[in-house]
């Protein structure tokens, strides 16, 4: 497969079984020993935000058998998640998701997920004071820094 074909898989991988909802489509796009822990993380998902919705941001990027996505993940707590209730809260959270693809299936991924700013919004933990991580100035400190 070309690197536009493995992007053109996320793509479909994404809207199908995250999107649309089509938990069959499990098995089409993932190799055998990852079926059952993406289904169970689709049940875990799904069980919380029914109407859970995935968003490719900007370009997925390609090089070999690999694909990295950045993703936004947007949905309404309205059942049980990270033992926590429903709560009505809508949230939206980042990821970011490398694929390793063979034989037209995903067979390993990696994620980075923003599960603090997820768990905030749900109300399980407390609001933390905003850290500027680049180094610029806050609005109102008198630093002169931008």
């Amino acid at each position: 497969m070309s690197t536009g074909e493995h992007k053109q898989l996320i793509s479909g991988l994404v809207d199908e079984v995250w999107n649309q909802h089509h938990a069959a489509a499990i098995d089409r796009y993932f190799g055998p020993h990852l079926r059952e822990e993406v289904a169970g993380h689709y049940r875990q998902l799904l069980g919380g935000f029914p109407d859970l919705q995935v968003t490719i941001e900007d370009d997925l990027i390609a090089e070999g058998d690999l694909v990295m996505a950045r993703l936004t993940l947007t949905g309404t707590h309205t059942g049980p998640f990270a033992g926590r209730d429903a709560s009505g809260r809508l949230v939206r959270w980042s990821s970011i998701r490398i694929y390793r693809i063979a034989d037209h299936q995903v067979v390993q991924t990696w994620a980075m997920q923003d599960r603090l700013g997820l768990l905030q919004q749900l109300g399980a933990l407390p609001e933390l004071e905003p850290v500027n991580w680049a180094g610029g100035r806050r609005a109102g400190d008198g630093s002169g820094r931008s």
